[in-house]
């Protein structure tokens, strides 16, 4: 069957598209192919007449439905200086769920980075990750193996992406990912950049389980861009403060929620 044949005709095709684009936010070349099964070439063309169409906005290899500037997210500082004792709790939950000689992935974000300060030397870890950051904390800890994804460094993630940073992540299968988001709603979780969408997605592709770290003020966040639907993560270590509401949706999606106490830590 020819490309344009597959959803009957090419406007029922770019009506797909469209729907699929606003949903995520932001959506590679490649990503839009693999979803709607019609070659890139194909979705060049579709993508083409779209932006014409003022209906999409091409940035970066792929295409979006918002604009630049609401693209690129909340600086790496800004959020590390925020809800500190709630992700303080979260990471130190996240141990638990971490075996000897195990291969895991830490995300890009502020807890993941915390996660990382704790891990400890005897369990013998191979750690992949595409955050300066953990790096940076994990190259003082000769107990474990470090995997930096390459690419191109983004100041306000702190961290790689770029088509070299997916080929690298190609290459790997991960037992564990801890996941990092910036904001979480119904209908999965985000972040609000296009880049580390995509390099969080690539590694929710090549990883066994999927353990969201995030603490409960993210349910009251809108963030830009979809990084996944809540059938890819297969838990949430989260503060008890999150609503029940909240925790009843998760469940539902059949999310494991893991609920931690926050202690607020008083300054000597």
């Amino acid at each position: 069957m020819s490309d344009e044949l597959r959803y009957g005709t090419a406007p029922d095709r770019r009506d797909r598209l469209v729907k699929v684009v606003e949903d995520q936010g932001y959506c590679t070349i490649a990503e839009l192919s693999s979803l709607l099964g019609v070659s890139e070439m194909t979705i060049r063309r579709d993508v083409a007449r779209l932006v014409d169409l003022e209906l999409l906005k091409s940035y970066h290899g792929g295409v979006s439905s918002v604009t630049q500037q609401e693209l690129q997210g909340v600086d790496y500082r800004a959020r590390a200086a925020s809800n500190g004792d709630a992700k303080r709790e979260i990471a130190k939950r996240a141990l638990d769920y971490i075996t000897p000689n195990a291969v895991i992935a830490l995300d890009a974000g502020t807890t993941a980075a915390g996660l990382a300060a704790l891990l400890p030397r005897d369990l013998h870890l191979k750690v992949i990750t595409q955050s300066l950051p953990v790096v940076t904390t994990l190259v003082q800890n000769d107990g474990i193996e470090v995997t930096a994804l390459g690419g191109v460094l983004y100041p306000e993630s702190l961290s790689f992406a770029g088509p070299s940073t997916l080929e690298s992540i190609a290459n790997f299968q991960i037992q564990t990912l801890f996941l990092a988001a910036s904001g979480l709603s119904e209908r999965g979780a985000f972040c609000g950049t296009d880049f580390d969408a995509i390099t969080k997605r690539a590694l929710i592709e090549v990883s066994d389980r999927v353990i969201l770290i995030a603490d409960s003020s993210k349910f009251s966040i809108g963030a830009m861009v979809k990084i996944c639907s809540w059938d890819a993560i297969s838990a949430i270590i989260v503060d008890k403060d999150i609503r029940p509401e909240h925790e009843e949706m998760l469940t539902a999606h059949g999310v494991a929620v893991i609920t931690v106490d926050v202690r607020q830590e008083i300054p000597a």
